[in-house]
């Protein structure tokens, strides 16, 4: 995964143009920013749109429909959107295990319900392959 896509798809739901735009709308700086996108630093900005406005992490990961909500999405929805996405903006993306996503979507919106997305994240942040 690419975080200048997940940038991109976030100046779109803000309707803005410049990082430093961002930067105001996740209460951060510019420099933050950018240091994220040099490191590819994915876990850092997705940390911090969940806190920020849990909405636009949600429109990262989906379609690009702001109206659209996770708990209207069914399991073929999703697998349909990964797919749109894959193969219709973003041609880089060859690897994306539908499967997966699905299932990272179905915890996500666990936890949202439940009030647990801090302690989701942990859990996904503390995941180290061997």
């Amino acid at each position: 995964m690419n975080i200048e896509i997940l940038i991109m798809k976030l100046l779109s739901y803000y309707q803005i143009k410049t990082l430093n735009d961002l930067a105001i709308k996740l209460d951060t700086t510019q420099s933050t920013i950018s240091g994220w996108k040099a490191r590819n630093a994915i876990g850092a900005l997705t940390d911090t749109v969940a806190n920020k406005d849990p909405e636009a992490l949600e429109f990262i990961f989906t379609n690009n429909s702001k109206s659209q909500h996770i708990g209207s999405i069914t399991n073929s929805n999703i697998a349909n959107d990964v797919q749109n996405q894959n193969y219709g903006t973003n041609q880089n993306y060859t690897d994306t295990d539908e499967a997966t996503f699905s299932l990272y979507k179905e915890a996500y919106k666990e936890a949202k319900n439940n009030e647990k997305i801090k302690e989701f994240r942990i859990h996904l942040m503390s995941f180290k392959s061997e």
